[in-house]
């Protein structure tokens, strides 16, 4: 390696010289641009730069992006108080945090798609308590949650079976480690049917999808959820449902978060299923309205509502769906009745 060092270092002028007639050039076209102003667009309120090093982040305030270093200055800024992306119902878990705006709904989300129920769901948006869950770590920081994976994908079957679209549905998680799993559960029970996007949370930031199931992970401690700016990405990701498999002794103590939890809990927390609902896309659904968080006569379920109480019983409704509309079933699933649990309708669908 002696001599390969000794090579470098007598090119170093030479590469000296290239930087600064690079540097001089960038100037000249710099000076030259037609460009007067530079307008950003963010939003101080999500995630923040991930800085590996403590002494970086702490002494440095390297944390803090280019968008938030701004405002702190005293750059002028227009707030922006109107969003068109979820349900109003949707919106009011995580608009609390903006608390010097009051948001208002654009006139977009009076539209029909985002008054209607979702098909064969109790609720637009649901805390599922997995209380059977409990976190682990295969390696340091690599945490993950098996309860919560098999209940998150016998969801997103169900839904699948009654007839969403995966390239509608997102499956986000708060640790890499849960993505993992979550991976390897869906090839396992879904054979390739894959959701728009399996991602954590600060991955899909900037990102939508029309119904989102999410995977809190831990039940020993909050961890880093505790950001309220995390729950605000995680919250805001869905347009027309938000299904949040977490447990529930551990998230409803946290004050940093009761906002939110507070409207979750407000509402059962086994999962609600609607098995009399027509499937997405059937025209017969444009009848149902969606259960209001405002109206407390809607919080309670509809009469022809089954609640699932864990993963298991979830995997078992899977299967009989399965069986009965003549898709593969999961054969790790408990099927302990021949009936059906929903009238027979098409096989598993395909994008």
């Amino acid at each position: 390696q002696e001599p390969h060092q000794a090579a470098a270092d007598d090119d170093d002028d030479d590469e000296s010289e290239e930087e600064e007639s690079e540097e001089e050039e960038a100037q000249k076209k710099t000076s030259s641009s037609p460009l007067r102003r530079v307008v950003l667009i963010g939003d101080d309120e999500q995630l923040p730069p991930v800085v590996q090093r403590r002494d970086l982040k702490e002494r440095c305030g390297l944390d803090q992006s280019a968008f938030a270093r701004l405002l702190r200055l005293g750059a002028p800024r227009i707030r922006l108080d109107a969003q068109g992306r979820s349900r109003p119902s949707l919106r009011a878990l995580w608009s609390w945090r903006y608390e010097k705006l009051e948001i208002r709904d654009l006139e977009r989300t009076r539209r029909q798609e985002f008054a209607l129920a979702n098909p064969g769901l109790g609720f637009d948006f649901q805390l599922i308590d997995v209380a059977e869950g409990a976190e682990a770590q295969p390696t340091p920081f690599f945490y993950q949650n098996l309860a919560e994976a098999e209940y998150v994908v016998a969801l997103y079957q169900y839904m699948r079976l009654r007839g969403y679209p995966g390239s509608s549905i997102a499956i986000l998680t708060t640790y890499n480690g849960q993505k993992h799993l979550l991976r390897d559960v869906l090839e396992r029970r879904c054979a390739g049917d894959v959701p728009k996007a399996l991602a954590t949370v600060d991955k899909f930031q900037g990102q939508q999808a029309d119904y989102v199931l999410l995977s809190l992970v831990r039940t020993r401690r909050v961890g880093h959820l505790r950001d309220p700016r995390r729950l605000v990405v995680a919250a805001s990701r869905a347009r027309l449902g938000l299904y949040v498999f977490a447990c529930k002794a551990l998230f409803a103590g946290c004050p940093d978060l009761a906002p939110t939890f507070d409207a979750l809990l407000r509402r059962p927390t086994d999962l609600a299923l609607c098995f009399a609902d027509p499937d997405y896309g059937d025209p017969a659904f444009s009848r149902k309205k969606v259960t209001l968080l405002d109206d407390d006569d809607d919080l309670k379920p509809a009469d022809d509502t089954t609640f699932a109480r864990d993963a298991a019983e979830m995997a078992a409704i899977v299967n009989h769906l399965a069986h009965a509309r003549g898709a593969p079933a999961d054969a790790s699933a408990a099927d302990t009745d021949d009936a059906p649990l929903a009238p027979v309708g098409p096989a598993l669908p395909s994008d």
